[in-house]
Protein backbone atom coordinates (compact mmCIF):
# COMPACT_ATOMS: atom_id res chain seq x y z
CA UNK A 1 0.00 0.00 0.00
CA UNK A 2 2.49 2.58 1.25
CA UNK A 3 5.90 3.43 -0.46
CA UNK A 4 8.49 1.07 1.46
CA UNK A 5 11.47 3.33 1.26
CA UNK A 6 9.58 6.91 2.12
CA UNK A 7 11.64 10.17 1.98
CA UNK A 8 10.54 12.04 5.14
CA UNK A 9 10.87 15.90 4.91
CA UNK A 10 11.03 17.49 8.56
CA UNK A 11 9.09 21.15 9.09
CA UNK A 12 8.94 22.93 12.25
CA UNK A 13 5.78 23.68 14.02
CA UNK A 14 4.67 26.93 16.31
CA UNK A 15 5.60 25.58 19.58
CA UNK A 16 8.41 23.03 18.53
CA UNK A 17 6.38 20.36 16.57
CA UNK A 18 7.07 18.28 13.79
CA UNK A 19 5.59 17.97 10.45
CA UNK A 20 6.27 14.85 8.78
CA UNK A 21 6.29 15.18 4.96
CA UNK A 22 6.47 12.25 2.07
CA UNK A 23 5.95 12.80 -1.57
CA UNK A 24 4.70 9.86 -3.68
CA UNK A 25 3.50 8.05 -0.35
CA UNK A 26 1.25 5.60 -1.63
CA UNK A 27 2.18 3.06 -4.27
CA UNK A 28 -1.01 2.95 -6.04
CA UNK A 29 -3.14 6.36 -5.55
CA UNK A 30 -5.60 6.12 -8.07
CA UNK A 31 -7.28 2.88 -6.21
CA UNK A 32 -8.24 5.05 -3.58
CA UNK A 33 -9.79 7.64 -5.83
CA UNK A 34 -11.65 4.78 -7.69
CA UNK A 35 -12.73 3.52 -4.56
CA UNK A 36 -14.00 6.72 -3.16
CA UNK A 37 -15.77 6.93 -6.82
CA UNK A 38 -17.51 3.77 -6.88
CA UNK A 39 -18.82 4.77 -3.39
CA UNK A 40 -19.39 8.57 -3.49
CA UNK A 41 -23.07 7.73 -2.13
CA UNK A 42 -22.00 6.21 1.38
CA UNK A 43 -19.85 9.65 2.21
CA UNK A 44 -21.49 11.02 5.45
CA UNK A 45 -21.18 14.04 7.41
CA UNK A 46 -18.86 13.95 10.34
CA UNK A 47 -19.94 16.20 13.20
CA UNK A 48 -17.09 15.82 15.34
CA UNK A 49 -14.45 16.21 12.13
CA UNK A 50 -13.26 19.83 13.28
CA UNK A 51 -14.14 20.97 10.09
CA UNK A 52 -17.27 20.33 7.37
CA UNK A 53 -16.29 16.95 6.26
CA UNK A 54 -17.91 14.22 4.62
CA UNK A 55 -16.51 10.55 5.36
CA UNK A 56 -16.12 6.99 4.56
CA UNK A 57 -15.02 4.89 7.31
CA UNK A 58 -11.97 2.51 6.07
CA UNK A 59 -12.34 -1.10 6.57
CA UNK A 60 -10.20 -2.89 9.06
CA UNK A 61 -7.28 -3.88 7.05
CA UNK A 62 -6.74 -1.17 5.69
CA UNK A 63 -6.49 1.13 9.10
CA UNK A 64 -4.20 -1.61 9.89
CA UNK A 65 -1.30 -1.16 7.04
CA UNK A 66 -1.78 2.77 8.10
CA UNK A 67 -1.17 2.30 11.40
CA UNK A 68 2.11 -0.52 10.82
CA UNK A 69 3.34 2.43 8.82
CA UNK A 70 3.02 5.59 11.02
CA UNK A 71 4.11 3.02 13.77
CA UNK A 72 7.43 2.66 12.29
CA UNK A 73 8.26 5.86 10.37
CA UNK A 74 6.66 8.54 12.46
CA UNK A 75 5.55 7.33 15.56
CA UNK A 76 9.31 7.61 17.09
CA UNK A 77 9.98 11.26 15.60
CA UNK A 78 6.31 12.63 16.82
CA UNK A 79 7.59 11.51 20.75
CA UNK A 80 5.04 8.50 20.51
CA UNK A 81 5.79 5.33 22.11
CA UNK A 82 3.08 2.85 21.02
CA UNK A 83 -0.61 3.02 19.74
CA UNK A 84 -3.60 2.38 21.82
CA UNK A 85 -6.43 2.94 19.10
CA UNK A 86 -6.99 3.91 15.69
CA UNK A 87 -9.26 5.43 13.00
CA UNK A 88 -9.16 6.23 9.32
CA UNK A 89 -11.32 7.71 6.71
CA UNK A 90 -12.08 8.90 2.89
CA UNK A 91 -12.51 12.42 3.82
CA UNK A 92 -14.30 15.12 1.00
CA UNK A 93 -14.22 18.56 2.34
CA UNK A 94 -17.31 20.34 2.03
CA UNK A 95 -16.14 23.80 3.10
CA UNK A 96 -13.52 25.99 4.62
CA UNK A 97 -12.90 25.24 8.35
CA UNK A 98 -14.47 28.11 10.91
CA UNK A 99 -11.01 27.94 12.68
CA UNK A 100 -7.77 25.65 13.25
CA UNK A 101 -8.52 22.66 15.67
CA UNK A 102 -6.60 20.74 17.85
CA UNK A 103 -7.33 16.28 18.13
CA UNK A 104 -7.94 15.53 21.58
CA UNK A 105 -6.56 12.66 23.12
CA UNK A 106 -8.10 10.00 25.90
CA UNK A 107 -6.52 10.34 28.37
CA UNK A 108 -3.26 11.48 30.34
CA UNK A 109 0.42 10.54 29.22
CA UNK A 110 -1.46 10.42 25.19
CA UNK A 111 -1.52 12.21 22.12
CA UNK A 112 -2.36 11.69 18.83
CA UNK A 113 -0.81 11.11 16.05
CA UNK A 114 -3.12 12.50 12.66
CA UNK A 115 -1.98 11.00 8.87
CA UNK A 116 -3.91 12.94 6.09
CA UNK A 117 -3.08 12.28 2.22
CA UNK A 118 -3.37 14.26 -0.57
CA UNK A 119 -5.63 12.28 -3.26
CA UNK A 120 -6.72 15.58 -5.04
CA UNK A 121 -4.76 17.05 -8.09
CA UNK A 122 -6.21 20.30 -7.84
CA UNK A 123 -3.61 22.28 -6.10
CA UNK A 124 -6.58 24.90 -5.75
CA UNK A 125 -7.96 23.10 -3.30
CA UNK A 126 -5.23 23.27 -0.46
CA UNK A 127 -3.09 21.86 1.49
CA UNK A 128 -2.48 22.36 5.87
CA UNK A 129 -1.83 25.42 7.61
CA UNK A 130 -0.11 25.29 11.46
CA UNK A 131 -1.17 28.49 12.97
CA UNK A 132 0.35 28.69 16.64
CA UNK A 133 -3.16 29.75 18.20
CA UNK A 134 -6.64 30.24 17.47
CA UNK A 135 -5.62 34.20 17.41
CA UNK A 136 -3.69 35.30 13.99
CA UNK A 137 0.00 36.32 14.98
CA UNK A 138 2.24 38.83 12.82
CA UNK A 139 4.07 35.96 11.29
CA UNK A 140 2.89 33.46 8.52
CA UNK A 141 2.06 30.33 9.60
CA UNK A 142 3.84 27.39 8.51
CA UNK A 143 1.62 25.85 5.30
CA UNK A 144 2.27 22.29 3.65
CA UNK A 145 1.36 23.14 -0.04
CA UNK A 146 -1.02 20.52 -1.54
CA UNK A 147 0.29 18.16 -3.93
CA UNK A 148 -1.18 14.80 -5.17
CA UNK A 149 -0.42 11.40 -3.29
CA UNK A 150 1.55 13.71 -0.56
CA UNK A 151 1.39 12.74 2.91
CA UNK A 152 1.43 14.60 6.21
CA UNK A 153 1.74 13.37 9.73
CA UNK A 154 1.73 15.69 12.81
CA UNK A 155 1.08 15.41 16.55
CA UNK A 156 -2.66 16.42 16.54
CA UNK A 157 -2.26 18.72 19.82
CA UNK A 158 -0.43 21.55 17.04
CA UNK A 159 -3.43 24.07 16.01
CA UNK A 160 -4.26 22.52 12.47
CA UNK A 161 -6.64 23.00 10.21
CA UNK A 162 -7.28 22.28 6.05
CA UNK A 163 -5.85 25.54 3.97
CA UNK A 164 -8.73 26.01 1.17
CA UNK A 165 -8.17 29.20 -1.16
CA UNK A 166 -10.81 28.14 -3.54
CA UNK A 167 -14.09 26.98 -1.41
CA UNK A 168 -16.15 27.61 -5.19
CA UNK A 169 -13.73 24.32 -6.04
CA UNK A 170 -15.06 21.80 -3.43
CA UNK A 171 -17.08 19.00 -4.66
CA UNK A 172 -18.92 16.26 -3.01
CA UNK A 173 -18.10 14.12 -6.25
CA UNK A 174 -14.28 12.04 -5.24
CA UNK A 175 -13.01 12.74 -8.50
CA UNK A 176 -13.12 16.10 -8.62
CA UNK A 177 -13.35 17.08 -4.68
CA UNK A 178 -11.07 17.85 -1.83
CA UNK A 179 -10.41 13.71 -1.38
CA UNK A 180 -8.04 13.07 1.06
CA UNK A 181 -6.98 9.66 3.18
CA UNK A 182 -6.80 10.20 6.66
CA UNK A 183 -6.78 8.61 10.23
CA UNK A 184 -5.79 9.40 13.71
CA UNK A 185 -3.83 7.24 16.15
CA UNK A 186 -4.42 6.95 20.00
CA UNK A 187 -0.96 7.14 21.42
CA UNK A 188 1.24 6.72 24.36
CA UNK A 189 3.66 9.57 24.66
CA UNK A 190 7.35 8.57 25.04
CA UNK A 191 8.67 9.09 28.58
CA UNK A 192 10.84 12.16 29.66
Amino acid sequence: MFNPKPTVQTITLPGGGLCLVVDKALAEPERWRALASRHAAQFAVDPLAGFPVRRLPLPGPVLTAMHVFFSETFREPLGFRRVVEGQGWLSLATAVPNAPARASSSGPGQGTGVISLCLFEDLALGGMVFPPSLFPGDEPPPRVEARYNRLVVFDGACWHAPDIPAQARLSADPALGRLTLDARFTCRRRLQ
